[in-house]
């Protein structure tokens, strides 16, 4: 969780005026809010913390669901991956063994060539 706080304060004659600001991947208030809220509104500051409670449940099951669907999609591109050089090697196999060995070492080491082009070079976002 990153936390950041910046305090500034202005000091005049007639009086102070203080700035801040506080930034956090947290929905919960500073504390320094909190003890505000307490004296302004008492019942607020339950209602906040069982609000951030419900939303870190949120953040929490949308995170695993997340993850569980990007590891889906590495585990079918491996598969795929797999089943494309296997097509291409049987492929070009079977194209050599019907008399083109050429042909079907040229398809097998394109199909072989692309899948590791693919996987070293990786995948531009």
């Amino acid at each position: 969780m990153a936390n950041k706080s910046t305090t500034a304060k202005m000091s005049r004659r007639d009086g102070e005026f203080t700035i801040q600001q506080h930034e956090t991947d947290s929905p919960i208030l500073p504390v320094a809010q909190l003890e505000h809220l307490q004296k302004f509104k008492p019942d607020a500051v339950d209602w906040v913390i069982q609000q951030t409670l419900a939303e870190s449940e949120f953040r929490r099951r949308e995170t695993h669901r997340i993850n569980t669907f990007i590891f889906a999609e590495r585990l079918l591109g491996q598969i795929f991956s797999l089943l494309i050089g296997l097509a291409g090697i049987t492929s070009g196999g079977y194209i050599a063994v019907q008399g083109q060995p050429w042909a079907g070492g040229t398809i097998a080491t394109a199909s072989i060539t692309g899948l590791a082009v693919v996987f070293l070079t990786g995948r531009k976002k």
